[in-house]
């Protein structure tokens, strides 16, 4: 696998917990799609007329066994997206988009239910799939989990942002929670852990709904980030990539996480950064330019 699983032992409220990283496969992307020079419509345009395409890039999915239960966060991309076919189900421009803008590399023992089989766990002991947002390259997996509660914030489903229903699974239809909480400077989450140390925050920009994933583990807080960036240098940088639905959110976003990054320690974790995996294992903390 071109990205080792990750899998550390911590402690929540005393109790151990274990948070593991894999990788369902690669992704590329045009490189201004990645890195905009531009907001909004002129981003889109910008890397639709790029040329060159971005080193492979991870596909996180985070395994979290949790003394409430094993919480799989997202659940990544699966083998049939090497089909050329595979999205004409979606209509013409969403197959000529999603097969000329981003470059897959998925082998079916890279799939979510084979990593799960490599970790020792079943599918039947997962207890809740956490949904960050609807986009392929995170629910392409679902196909595993029949039988499992899928959680997604119910702003993300109401107002989606590029996603592709044709390509859920019939069976789909997620528990849908409210993000009507506020914890520190985060307005709209909810606590998915009776212990409360699991939560859901809505980091809007990337979609209208997206969402990140906190653990408030005893030694550090891990901050599963999903879309929010593609790097962590995004976020330091300050820097966009060219795929967000408002710039205006996002930038919001990127505020709220380095404010709350300042007060509390955090290992942060996009989606697609390829070094998220070597942080979660050293514990490396997110640290800004002051």
């Amino acid at each position: 696998m071109m990205f080792p699983k990750q899998t550390i032992q911590l402690t929540t409220n005393g109790k151990p917990v274990k948070v593991h990283l894999v990788s369902t496969g690669a992704v590329s992307v045009k490189t201004k799609f990645r890195n905009a020079r531009y907001k909004s419509l002129p981003a889109m345009i910008d890397f639709i007329l790029d040329k060159t395409f971005t080193e492979w890039m991870p596909i996180w999915v985070m395994v979290i066994e949790h003394p409430e239960g094993v919480f799989v966060i997202d659940t990544g991309e699966n083998s049939d997206i090497n089909n050329p076919d595979y999205f004409n189900s979606s209509g013409m421009f969403a197959k000529w988009f999603d097969t000329t803008q981003f470059k897959f590399k998925v082998s079916r023992d890279e799939e979510i239910d084979q990593q799960l089989i490599d970790l020792s766990i079943a599918v039947a002991d997962v207890k809740a799939v956490v949904l960050t947002h609807l986009h392929l390259d995170h629910i392409d997996g679902l196909r595993h989990f029949p039988s499992t509660e899928i959680i997604v914030n119910k702003y993300e489903w109401e107002k989606p942002f590029g996603d592709l229903p044709k390509l859920y699974p019939s069976w789909f239809k997620p528990t849908l929670i409210e993000l009507n909480e506020q914890y520190d400077v985060f307005e709209h989450t909810q606590y998915l852990t009776k212990s409360k140390d699991l939560i859901l925050i809505q980091t809007p920009g990337h979609t209208y709904g997206h969402c990140s994933l906190l653990l408030k583990a005893d030694e550090c807080n891990i901050f599963f980030a999903a879309d929010v960036c593609y790097s962590q240098e995004q976020l330091i940088e300050e820097k966009y990539s060219g795929s967000n639905a408002s710039y205006p959110l996002a930038k919001d976003s990127y505020d709220k996480v380095q404010t709350y990054a300042k007060m509390q320690k955090i290992v942060f974790i996009p989606s697609h950064d390829a070094d998220a995996g070597r942080r979660l294992n050293e514990l490396d903390p997110l640290l800004l330019k002051k």
